[in-house]
């Protein structure tokens, strides 16, 4: 008869006592290191699982842990203290740290009806933020800058020991310049309430984004609770992207401290305080007397890890370690299987007739490309047809515009506010006219029966509407083998149990991680607008005052960078060829009498810099060359054609 094999107990030289942890990665245990004389020496060992063991990547992210770990020596990083190999599985030794960690203290304050208070929070991360400056400078043995970013800078993985130490570990997601040829791994790196804002957006990452993460930590540390909330993991990405940090201004701190924190989590790296050292150094007049601090510290910490204050360092037990652990914020129960998928069948009842019997999917393309409206009537496995407006499941999945007070009374009839034809980019002159004007209102956009709505609010684009059935979110991720055409078809059969929301589902479902899904919404969005400007006829009128729809999925654009980008697509797509052939003798000059969005607007430099080269006339090709750059060879010829467009130079005749 088989037996179950005995766990093992044995690992190299050394004697593993219990497993503290399992991850994606790699398994973490409390282990003895043998000693020549004496009492064995406790460790922890982290070993690479199997699976992750027998990938090339994966290995290769172990072992650039280990030499990243290797140059980093500071009291407040846990020191790494050797690397071996059982077979083909390789592990890691690093210090044991009796105790527990900062995101367990967290809930056992909380639940204790407890806070850390600012004294305390204080003094743990400004401990955290010497830890981050040592990593952060750490240096090759050569002496060349490592440019070590740890990248998941969050509580559980700041441990505090029983006597009162605070200590950065866990370097399994860290980036520096030894590991820029390792491809990212398609799972979110670092935890979600964490991430920076330009980890979200997938912009350049340095480590300015450990130093936001550190801020939401203090931040959190004086709340109580988490930072960044919402009701799913995109709305915690969009709140992280829009750097939302209105709970904790609005805590009644010393506005002095507050207002270095607050500046560790400005939205924008280059306003952010710039390292750890420079935030330590602004935080040092709001620590109090340190021995005292770690003394409070460390009896705070034997409570909530259920030590004895007994000297010893004993471990808690392996089940309350792993019934602490964090679990995600927003997990689901596991989706049905595709047998157990609804099956419900939809009539579309029209004036002229009946539509179906469709699947919700079908009816989500009908209802998003406008083959049915708000007022036609849907029954659901034979049920009482009831019309769309009064269904909310359906109700979202309609062109906004049809939602708006200005057409559901009819009034789209009435004169716009402003006119502009596609012909000639007048629709790049409008967006800059609002922009400028702080308008808030809809551009809507219409050429045979294609139709876009565009939603300013302030002068930016806050959403954009398309009756193109190519231009809706599943169609987009499955052109782009985000996702599969079942894995789609699966999602919009049980879309009705997540509120109607596609988003929502997918991340639900399993089938797109939070992260990546995120960053292709905000590129779905902004081609919705850039296509606009490939435009070549169709109208462009503007509603003042219409406001942007409530279910939105904010952009976040830049109005300037979004009708730079727009005149470089009309060149890749050689639309502007007639305007430049017969043009290369001719001059270029800047207009006598200056738009007032170049007078007001906050426009780019490379719109600055043509304005400034062609207040006498230039020929276009000294203009081009003026203007261009060896890492951006079309600069000259967009910068020109937007300043066509928007009417800032003409042709010298």
């Amino acid at each position: 008869m088989d037996e179950t094999p005995a766990p093992q107990t044995q690992l190299g030289p050394y004697q593993l006592v219990d497993r503290l942890a399992v991850g994606g990665m790699a398994e973490v245990y409390r282990a003895h290191a043998p000693r020549g004389a004496g009492e064995a020496r406790t460790v922890v060992i982290k070993r690479m699982l199997p699976h992750v063991a027998s990938e090339k990547s994966g290995t290769a992210m172990f072992e650039e842990e280990a030499r990243l770990g290797a140059r980093v020596s500071h009291p407040n990083v846990v020191e790494l203290l050797g690397a071996g190999e059982e077979g083909d599985t390789p592990y890691l030794v690093l210090e044991y740290v009796p105790g527990c960690d900062l995101w367990r203290l967290m809930r056992w304050v909380r639940r204790e009806g407890k806070n850390l208070g600012p004294g305390l929070a204080t003094f743990i991360l400004s401990e955290i933020l010497h830890g981050l400056t040592a990593i952060h400078h750490a240096t090759d043995r050569d002496g060349t800058p490592l440019q070590i970013v740890h990248r998941d800078v969050s509580p559980s993985n700041v441990l505090l020991s029983i006597h009162g130490e605070v200590k950065v570990g866990d370097f399994g997601i860290a980036r520096s310049r030894l590991q820029e040829q390792l491809k990212q791994s398609m799972r979110a790196k670092g935890k979600l309430g964490y991430l920076s804002p330009e980890q979200v957006t997938g912009a350049p990452v340095d480590a300015r984004a450990d130093i936001f993460a550190a801020g939401v930590v203090a931040a959190e540390m004086l709340l109580g609770r988490e930072l960044f909330a919402g009701g799913s993991e995109l709305a915690i990405l969009l709140a992280i992207r829009d750097a939302s940090i209105a709970p904790f201004l609005a805590l009644p701190l010393d506005e002095g401290l507050k207002e270095v924190i607050a500046d560790a989590m400005q939205r924008d790296p280059y306003e952010r305080i710039a390292d750890a050292e420079s935030f330590a150094n602004r935080l040092m007049p709001y620590v109090g007397e340190v021995s005292a601090l770690r003394a409070e510290l460390a009896g705070l910490v034997r409570s909530a890890a259920g030590i004895e204050d007994d000297g010893s360092d004993r471990t808690p037990e392996i089940h309350t370690w792993m019934e602490d652990q964090p679990t995600p914020r927003f997990s689901r129960a596991p989706p049905q299987t595709t047998a157990e998928l609804p099956t419900d069948t939809y009539e579309v009842h029209m004036a002229s007739g009946v539509l179906g019997p469709w699947t919700f999917a079908e009816l989500v393309e009908a209802l998003t490309i406008g083959r049915v409206g708000a007022g036609d009537r849907v029954s659901i496995d034979g049920s009482t047809p009831t019309p769309v407006r009064e269904l909310p499941s359906l109700l979202r999945h309609l062109p906004m515009a049809t939602l708006t007070p200005l057409t559901m009374d009819a009034r789209v009839a009435q004169e716009p506010d402003i006119r502009r034809n596609f012909a000639g980019g007048g629709f790049a002159r409008g967006l800059a006219e609002t922009a400028v004007a702080k308008d808030t209102g809809l551009w809507l956009c219409e050429h045979g029966g294609a139709r876009k709505e565009v939603y300013v609010k302030d002068g930016v684009p806050e959403f954009i509407g398309s009756n193109f059935a190519g231009e809706m979110l599943g169609e987009f991720l499955v052109a782009r083998s985000v996702i599969s055409r079942g894995e789609l078809d699966m999602a919009l059969a049980v879309l009705p149990r997540f509120d109607g929301r596609l988003g929502d589902t997918l991340v639900g479902l399993g089938l797109v991680q939070p992260v990546h899904l995120f960053q292709h919404i905000a590129t779905q969005v902004r081609e919705k607008i850039l296509d606009l400007f490939t435009w070549t006829a169709g109208s462009a009128d503007f509603y003042r005052g219409v406001p942007p729809p409530p279910s939105r999925f904010p952009l976040g654009l830049d109005v300037w960078e979004v009708l730079e980008e727009g005149a470089g697509r009309r060149l890749a797509e050689g639309l502007e060829e007639a305007r430049f052939r017969t043009r290369m003798m001719d001059s270029l000059r800047s207009v006598p009498q200056l738009p007032r969005y170049a007078s007001e607007g906050d426009m780019p430099e490379a719109l600055l810099e043509l304005l400034a080269f062609t207040t006498e006339p230039q020929l276009l090709p000294v203009v081009v060359d003026a203007l261009e750059r060896e890492n951006d060879p079309s600069r000259g010829y967009r910068t020109i054609l937007l300043g066509l467009l928007l009417e800032l130079v003409s042709w010298e005749e």
